[in-house]
């Protein structure tokens, strides 16, 4: 059984594509995506509620989410329900996640992920970035407890832990399918036309939230637009009640901004993945980064900051110049980009994000599924579903 408290975006993209592509029946329960310091702080009582509810229900496994409290709903659920294997995933955690500048900070929430990680039978962290940071956050972080600390937990949690990535909704990619050049013009022979259109398109498909860091996407576009570079760019992406982030740019691109918000039917952005040449990412905050992952796949040419996930994922595997440390730099590259083949190079990164397709994904998941489900806390052999 999945529980997810919080399903809407890369959570609940993620659920429905191991829902479709796992070898397991899976049940889910969810709630919608909205107030979650309220889901951290109470939705493993009503996920219990609903669970004990369903006593008849067979399952081997309850897959959850990082914004359930583990603890609370294993105390909560009714004997034998409370001996099923749980499996805690972090899409993200809240000991190293930024602060918005609407926030205090509350010790609670990271300390939920802490316990949440001890109380689970296994927790999967979406890249080994996270998992890095999390386990060398923990000392920093527990340190500021006044007495009885915790001992050992970055040795204890890492025994518990591993890493497997999120799935991309993408078909995979054949298998004489070779690296090409890309990233500016080369021999017709080699690789695609650069651009793919009449002029080069910037994407931007992430949140419009702060820790994406819309206003520096913004700068870097206006700039661009300053020193009169021609390129069209597609604002795409939930806004989360920032509907006027991107209102005055996109006024001044005028018919350049060839796509804008949330795009409903998933053709359409397939469609526009297919046609972007440039994905950029300003992110503050990027344990996998689906989006960027979705848009090379698709052959986009990715830009992305130094200081995240990114150079973990992608740095070690491509020489190319795809990340920058300041938005100088950012806003130099991209120029590059536009308006010659200064950063062209052979380029095998899709085929590098290609395992995370979920059609080769979801074994991975499967195995896991059952590796857990056989080694959890109940006795007795299971015949239901996760």
């Amino acid at each position: 059984m999945f529980v997810e408290p919080y399903d809407g975006g890369s959570h609940r993209a993620f659920r429905q594509g191991l829902e479709r592509h796992s070898g397991h029946r899976i049940q889910s329960l969810t709630l919608p995506a909205r107030f979650w310091k309220w889901r951290m702080r109470g939705a493993a009582v009503w996920f219990a509620d609903q669970i004990n509810a369903r006593a008849d229900s067979e399952f081997d496994l309850l897959f959850v989410s990082g914004f359930v409290n583990v603890a609370d709903l294993r105390g909560l659920l009714d004997p034998p329900l409370d001996r099923v294997a749980m499996l805690l995933y972090l899409h993200e955690n809240q000991l190293t996640y930024p602060l918005s500048p609407d926030e205090e900070f509350d010790f609670h929430f990271g300390f939920t992920n802490i316990i949440s990680a001890l109380a689970a039978d296994r927790t999967v962290f979406n890249s080994d970035f996270q998992r890095d940071l999390f386990l060398a956050e923990l000392p920093s972080y527990c340190g500021r407890m006044p007495e009885a600390v915790p001992r050992e937990l970055p040795r204890r949690l890492a025994e518990r832990s591993e890493v497997l990535g999120v799935g991309l909704e993408r078909d995979p990619l054949p298998g004489d399918h070779f690296p090409q050049y890309r990233g500016g013009a080369c021999e017709p022979d080699i690789g695609p036309a650069w651009p793919r259109g009449e002029r080069p398109l910037l994407l931007w498909n992430h949140r419009w939230e702060f820790d994406k860091r819309p206003a520096e996407f913004t700068s870097a576009i206006e700039a661009l637009l300053d020193r009169g570079l021609d390129f069209d760019v597609a604002l795409l992406g939930e806004s989360r009640n920032n509907d006027e982030r991107f209102a005055e740019l996109r006024k001044r691109l005028g018919e350049r901004c060839v796509a804008y918000g949330w795009l409903a039917e998933r053709s359409e952005y397939d469609a526009l993945l297919a046609r972007a040449d440039i994905v950029v990412s300003c992110a503050d905050q990027e344990y996998f980064g689906i989006s960027v992952a979705e848009a090379v796949h698709a052959g986009a040419y990715p830009v992305f900051p130094r200081r995240q996930v990114y150079p973990s994922l992608y740095g070690s595997r491509c020489k190319g110049r795809h990340l920058y440390d300041t938005p100088e730099q950012l806003v130099e590259l991209l120029t590059d980009l536009i308006t010659g083949d200064g950063c062209g190079h052979i380029c095998s990164l899709d085929r590098d994000v290609d395992e995370f397709s979920w059609a080769r994904l979801a074994p991975r998941y499967d195995e896991l599924i059952d590796r857990v489900a056989a080694g959890g806390r109940r006795t007795g052999s299971g015949k239901g579903s996760p």
